[in-house]
Parts: structure tokens; C-alpha cells; sequence
């Protein structure tokens, strides 16, 4: 929006913004800037610094009251030091002044863009980096993740696009992160879509920005992440999440490099680096026509499957303490010590939640224990009994480490239960003879006060 009452200079700054293809609008007096302002308001307001009802100091600060994120450039031709700084203190972005080239209003804007553009950057860095860095250097040490890291390392320094299939949680984006940190654009924006996150009908929106009016609620003109990460890396995560017709257009995208703003018909070249994840089996969908075969092909110029944390269960112990270490720091607390015991049952928990789930454990172990250090930390202080109700098969659930007498006698119990009560194939399967084990079950049999175990393990007579 222009304020000025100079019908000549007003004209004349309406066509300057028109030639740089910024659309705008003229008005002359202060009370009908305010008018337009509250029913459709600008990005950009150039104001004149006097105007007849009032001046464009009291302008900016009511421009400012209204939405700190506006951006005011007050002109005038009669410029003062003292009232160029003033205007900067209050949070002008530009001060110009009359007459001034069409040259010097394109810088002016630029440096605008430029601002407003790290100002969106900064926030979307800030949001992933908050949860990201803290786990960046948490790739583990197992043969399988070794594997890993030495692939990040090869493709990284490239321009190839990443395909990372895996569990949730198992830390794809991780992986992702690494990637970006390891490239020849880490200095560069690295911005995350969550593709499962975002409603159908504004994925398209999310990709490519918007221009004001694209549709119902488009007040003004969005850019989308293909431009926020320009020059950087953008990560479509989940990407099987997204719909069939809007796979078409992103096909495109990384076909030709460039892509239009909903609504917009402005040609906008794409120089990103893709990475994508997924938690799906993407070659299955292709088969069951969920997702585009070329694009699949597109995305999988180098795949990097993640196994599940169950996978490679040397990292349990791994991650555990550097999760221990990190949350007793962020909370004020003592590393707690994890009892040697729970340690091996906790290798051989299933974890359905990956490196996620440990992670959560680790600073619920963490909050709840005691404030002094000295006491353990047992199976059950890390993995809830909600989650675990059965325990370990052998070693229980752990509250009370069982004796080496009740191992062999749950280890019994589990090979009959395995073999549906054959107890030479059960003898088999621990080590012992039939006759042995036929001794054995007598003998828990003629203990006073013990049955034969739980029900559903107990042979068939």
C-alpha cells in the first residue's frame, strides 16, 4: 500500500511496484490507510513521512500495534537525521528519500525480501533444530548403523536424492539431518515438510506458496518450502502420505527444477536437494497404486534402509546412557546407574517404538529417580509395566531378579509351552534328557505351595 498525497508521486510509485510485478494499492490520507489496513492488509506499506491528516512516524506505529511483522518504508523530501533514526527505532525498514529511482525503491525491496526471507528461515530451523540437533551425533556404533554412516558420508558431498526407509523412530530424520549437516549445502536452509501432517487440500499450498486470492483464506502471498529451502535441502517426510494427483505436480518439480505458486502463473525455479522418508514399504505401494511408479523411481536414486532398534540390539546400552547423560543435564539431576541385570532384559525387549520409545523411557527414568544417585536403575524404573505386562518370558518383569532355580523352572516351562507339552522335544530344546526333565516337573509338582506355573504354560498331563 502507498500512502501518499501527491496524486504525481503516488502514480508514479503504482507503476514502479507494477513494472516489479508487486501489486499495490493508493491511497492519500493516514485515516484511509487505516481503513484499508484493517480490511485487507498489505505486506508492504510505503508511506510519505507528512500527510495531511497526521504523519507517517504515527503511521508506522500504528501499522506496527496492528502487525509487528509489516514492513513500512517512510519517504519524504525534507529528511532529517533525526527523523530518519526515530523512524528505524520504531521499526521502519527503509527511510528514502525524494526524488528517489526506481533503482533505489528495487534495493530497498530487495533488502526486504532478503529479511523477511532469513526471518521465515530462522523459525522453521529453530522448530527442527530444537528437536534435531540434540540427536545429531546419536547414529550408534552397531555394525548396521556403522554401515549407515560411512553411506551418509559417500553421498552427502552430492546433489542425489535420498530415499530413507524405516520403522517410526528409528531415526530417519536423523540420517536426514546428517546429510544436510555433511553436504556442500549445510550453509544453506535445510527445511522439513511433514507430508502426514498437513491436510490434503493445502499440501499443494505447503509445497509451492500461494499468491494472494489462490483461494478462501489466501490473504496474502505465501511462499511455499521449495522456495524456503532454496539452495538448500528440502525433506518430504512421509512422503507416501501424499495424494496421487499432487505426486504428479512434484514429479515435475524434480524433473524440471521449477514449479508456479498456486494461483500464481510466475515460473519459479527449484534449486533443492531432496531427501524423503518413509515408514511404508514404498515398492508395495507402487504395486498397489498408491504411489507413482516414475516417481518412485525418481526418489530411489539412493535408498537407505534404517532397521528397527529390536535389529540391533548392541545400541540399546549405546543410546541409553548418551539419553541418561543428555536428560539428567537438561533436568539438573544425577546420571543414574542402570543395573548390569536390566541391561539384558532391556536387550531383549521388543521396542515397537524404535530409538523414540527408549529415548522417552530414558527421561521418564531419568525424572523419576531418586535425587540422590546410589540406587539402580531396574527394568521396571525404564520400561513401564503398561508396556511390558508379560515381562520377559524368562527373567520375569523384572521387579525381583529371580533365583537361577526359577530361571530353569520358567525356561522349562517356556520350551513345553513351545513344543505344545512334547517333552522330549521340549528336553531337546534346553538341553536335557527326557528322563531329566520328567524329574523336573515332578519336582515342581512336590513342592508345597507351588502349582505348575501359570496356566497357560503348564503341560498337558
Amino acid at each position: 500500500m502507498v500512502v501518499e498525497d501527491d496524486p504525481t508521486v503516488r502514480r508514479a510509485l503504482v507503476t514502479m511496484l507494477q513494472k516489479m510485478n508487486i501489486p499495490a494499492l493508493a491511497v492519500g490520507r493516514c485515516s484511509q490507510a487505516m481503513e484499508e489496513q484493517q480490511k485487507e492488509p498489505a505486506d508492504l506499506i510505503i508511506s510519505d513521512l507528512q500527510l495531511p491528516d497526521g504523519n507517517g512516524i504515527e503511521l508506522l506505529q500504528r501499522f506496527k500495534n496492528m502487525n509487528s511483522a509489516v514492513e513500512v518504508i517512510i519517504m519524504t523530501g525534507f529528511g532529517t537525521i533525526e527523523s530518519a533514526v526515530e523512524a528505524m527505532k520504531l521499526g521502519a525498514s527503509n527511510y528514502l528519500l525524494k526524488p528517489f529511482t526506481a533503482s533505489q525503491l528495487e534495493i530497498a525491496l530487495s533488502q526486504i525480501a532478503e529479511k523477511r526471507e532469513l526471518r521465515t528461515q530462522n523459525t522453521y530451523l529453530k522448530n527442527q533444530l530444537a528437536e534435531e540437533s540434540e540427536f545429531s551425533s546419536l547414529l550408534s556404533t552397531s555394525p548396521e548403523m556403522s554401515r549407515i554412516q560411512k553411506l551418509v558420508l559417500q553421498v552427502a558431498p552430492t546433489d542425489a536424492t535420498v530415499l530413507i526407509e524405516g520403522g517410526s523412530g528409528t531415526g530417519k530424520e536423523v540420517i536426514a539431518r546428517a546429510l544436510h549437516e555433511k553436504s556442500l549445502r549445510k550453509e544453506k536452509p535445510y527445511i522439513k515438510v511433514n507430508c502426514a501432517a498437513v491436510p490434503e487440500n493445502l499440501l499443494e499450498s505447503e509445497f509451492f506458496g500461494h499468491e494472494k486470492g489462490a483461494f478462501t483464506g489466501a490473504t496474502m502471498k505465501r511462499e511455499g518450502r521449495f522456495e524456503l529451502a532454496g539452495g538448500g535441502t528440502l525433506l518430504l517426510d512421509e512422503i507416501t502420505e501424499i495424494p496421487l494427483p499432487l505426486q504428479a505436480k512434484l514429479l515435475r518439480v524434480l524433473q524440471e527444477q521449477e514449479f508456479e505458486r498456486v494461483g500464481g502463473s510466475h515460473t519459479i525455479r527449484a534449486d533443492v536437494r531432496i531427501l524423503a522418508t518413509t515408514n511404508r514399504n514404498l515398492s508395495r505401494a507402487v504395486a498397489d497404486g498408491q504411489f507413482r511408479q516414475d516417481l518412485f523411481y525418481r526418489l530411489n536414486v539412493v535408498l537407505i534402509h534404517v532397521p528397527r532398534l529390536a535389529e540391533r540390539r548392541g545400541d540399546v546400552e549405546f543410546l541409553l546412557d548418551k539419553f541418561l547423560d543428555r536428560f539428567a543435564k537438561q533436568h539438573k539431576k544425577p546420571v543414574p546407574r542402570v543395573n548390569p541385570i536390566a541391561l539384558e532384559q532391556l536387550a531383549r525387549y521388543a521396542w515397537p517404538g524404535n530409538v523414540r520409545e527408549l529415548r522417552n523411557y530414558a527421561e521418564r527414568a531419568v525424572i523419576l529417580s531418586a535425587k540422590e544417585g546410589g540406587s539402580e536403575l531396574t527394568y521396571a524404573d525404564i520400561i513401564p509395566a503398561a508396556s511390558n505386562p508379560a515381562g520377559d518370558p524368562v527373567l520375569g518383569n523384572g521387579e525381583t531378579f529371580p533365583s537361577l532355580a526359577e530361571v530353569e523352572k520358567r525356561l522349562i516351562y517356556l520350551a513345553l509351552k513351545k513344543t505344545s507339552g512334547n517333552r522330549n522335544d521340549a528336553a531337546g530344546l534346553v538341553g536335557i534328557n527326557a528322563r531329566t526333565l520328567r524329574n523336573k516337573l515332578k519336582e515342581y509338582e512336590g513342592r508345597a505351595g507351588e502349582g505348575a506355573g501359570p496356566e497357560s504354560d503348564a503341560p498337558s498331563a
